[in-house]
């Protein structure tokens, strides 16, 4: 469960790192947003749309750590899964991967938080 948390934490990391660039490109066409702005763009607005796979998957991470009974094994192993989805090579996800991978060929950081989270999943194989 440890790699879970570490792999929630790193999610949430690249999370706000994609808000942030995505903020800076809205912000770059319609003028400064300010927090709370930002957080209703999220949910509202198409340019945030393909972030809330991300967002959403962490949310059901924090879910299953908030629950006090202990973990069903098949919703952990579903939870891994649908993190690998995000970074395969299938359609799953395809919004969130073509915006993903635009980011991916840009910013550096992108690239570094993807690697650890590959890593962590690699490690859960083992």
């Amino acid at each position: 469960m440890e790699n879970l948390r570490q792999i929630r934490n790193n999610l949430l990391s690249l999370h706000k790192l994609l808000m942030d660039i995505e903020r800076e490109n809205y912000e770059a066409e319609f003028g400064q947003v300010s927090n709370l702005e930002l957080l209703n763009l999220l949910f509202e607005h198409r340019n945030f749309r393909w972030l809330r796979e991300l967002s959403g998957l962490v949310a059901e991470i924090d879910e299953l750590f908030a629950v006090k009974t202990g973990f069903d094994r098949k919703v952990v192993a579903e939870l891994f899964e649908r993190v690998r989805a995000l970074f395969d090579e299938t359609d799953q996800y395809k919004d969130f991967k073509a915006r993903f991978r635009a980011n991916l060929d840009t910013e550096r950081r992108v690239a570094e938080r993807q690697a650890v989270i590959i890593r962590l999943l690699e490690n859960e194989k083992a």
